[in-house]
C-alpha cells in the first residue's frame, strides 16, 4: 500500500514535469484564520478532599496562508499553512502545513496534515463546541491521579508528516489512503525503533434521498510497532453515521483501539451519539460521549469517562459566532482489587468564535 501511494505521487509529479511551459500564474497566498475564546466554570465535588469550583479560559487561534494555481494540463496545485498563534505555545509554529495536487484522479496531499481517517469522518452533531472542547474544562485526573486516562474523540489522527490520497466522489462514495512514516515523530524517515509506517484506509458516503441526507464512513488504521518483546502492532477501527432532515441531524461514531500504543492486549474504545437542530442563525445539540480504557494488560484495571453536553450556537454575522455548552461528566477508575474511585464535574462554557 505504501508503494501504491508513492507510485501515484510519482506519476502525478511526472505528468506535471513533462507538461509544456505553463502560462498559469505563480501561486499567491491568501490570508485567513480563526480565533476562538472560551470561558468556563466547573464544579467538581465528588470527594471530601477535593471540592473546587474551577474557572478557566481556553483559546485556539490560528493564522492561515493558502493559495492554488491551475496548470495548463488541468492539474490544480496548492498549499495550506496554518500557524498557531497562542502565546502559551512559545514561538508560533505550524499546526498544519501541506501541499496538494488535484485533478480528475482525485487529490494527493503531502505534508503535516491529519489522515483520511479523520478527514472523511462523521460524528455526532456538536454545534458550537466539540466534545473535546467541553472535556478540556473537566479534569478528573485532579482526583484520580496519573493512572487515569480517557479518550474524548473518536478520531486518533494527528498532524504528522504523511502522504494521503482521496478519490473523487463517485455516486456519493469516496475512498482515501494515508501513509505516515513516523507517527508522532520528527520530520524525517521512519524509525523502526518506535512506531512506524502507519497506514490509514477509509471509505465514506455522502448523499441525499428525498430530502434525507446520509453521511457515513468506515476506516481502518494499522501502525507497525518496534520489533521488540511485549510489543505488537496497534490497530484501530472507526465508523460514523449521520442522518439529516428538515434541519434535524441524528448520528454518532465509534472508535476501537487494539494493542494501544503497541502494548499487547491493551485496548480502548470511545463512542458518541447525539441529536441536533438548526434553524436560521440558531443551532442546538445534545450529545453523549463514553470511553473505556484498559490501564493494564495483566489485571482488570480500567478507566471510564462519561459526558453529557448540551450545545448551543448563534451566528451573529459573517464570521462571528456565539457558542455555549452545559455539561455533566464523570471519570472513574475501576480496579480489579476493588476500591473504585470516581470524580464528577458539572459546568458551563461560553465562547466567541471568529473566522477571517
Amino acid at each position: 500500500m505504501k508503494q501504491l501511494l508513492l507510485a501515484s505521487s510519482a506519476l502525478v509529479l511526472a505528468a506535471a514535469v513533462v507538461s509544456p511551459a505553463s502560462a498559469a500564474e505563480k501561486i499567491k497566498l491568501g490570508l485567513g484564520g480563526k480565533m476562538e475564546q472560551y470561558f468556563g466554570v466547573v464544579s467538581q465535588d465528588d470527594t471530601a478532599a477535593f471540592d473546587p469550583t474551577v474557572t478557566g479560559i481556553n483559546t485556539d487561534t490560528e493564522v492561515y496562508f493558502s493559495g492554488a494555481t491551475t496548470l495548463d494540463n488541468g492539474l490544480t496545485v496548492g498549499a495550506m499553512i496554518q500557524l498557531e498563534a497562542q502565546t502559551n505555545t512559545g514561538t508560533p509554529n505550524a499546526d498544519e502545513q501541506f501541499a496538494y495536487i488535484e485533478g480528475a484522479f482525485g487529490q494527493i496531499q503531502a505534508g503535516q496534515k491529519e489522515g483520511v481517517h479523520a478527514q472523511l469522518a462523521h460524528e455526532a452533531p456538536q454545534y458550537g463546541l466539540a466534545d473535546d472542547d467541553v472535556a478540556a474544562f473537566f479534569n478528573p485526573g485532579n482526583v484520580l491521579g496519573a493512572a487515569y486516562s480517557n479518550i474524548v474523540d473518536t478520531t486518533v489522527s494527528s498532524d504528522d508528516a504523511s502522504v494521503s490520497y482521496i478519490s473523487p466522489s463517485l455516486a456519493g462514495f469516496s475512498v482515501g489512503l494515508t501513509w505516515t512514516p513516523t507517527p508522532g515523530g520528527a520530520l524525517q524517515a521512519n524509525q523502526e525503533t518506535a512506531s512506524h509506517d502507519q497506514i490509514e484506509a477509509a471509505i465514506a458516503y455522502n448523499g441525499e434521498f428525498s430530502g434525507v441526507g446520509i453521511g457515513a464512513d468506515v476506516a481502518y488504521i494499522h501502525t507497525n510497532s518496534a520489533d521488540v518483546a511485549n510489543l505488537d502492532d496497534q490497530t484501530a477501527w472507526r465508523a460514523g453515521l449521520i442522518v439529516s432532515y428538515a434541519g434535524f441531524e441524528v448520528g454518532g461514531s465509534y472508535l476501537g483501539l487494539y494493542d494501544r500504543g503497541g502494548l499487547k492486549d491493551l485496548d480502548a474504545n470511545a463512542w458518541n451519539a447525539g441529536i441536533g437542530y438548526k434553524t436560521g442563525p440558531f443551532g442546538v445539540s445534545l450529545v453523549y460521549l463514553q470511553s473505556d480504557v484498559e490501564l493494564s494488560a495483566t489485571v482488570d484495571n480500567d478507566a471510564e469517562y462519561r459526558q453529557w453536553s448540551l450545545h448551543g450556537t448563534y451566528d451573529m454575522g459573517p464570521g462571528v459566532t456565539l457558542a455555549a455548552a452545559l455539561f455533566h461528566a464523570t471519570g472513574e477508575l475501576d480496579f480489579a482489587a476493588g476500591n473504585d474511585v470516581d470524580a464528577d464535574g458539572t459546568g458551563g462554557i461560553v465562547g466567541l468564535q471568529l473566522s477571517f
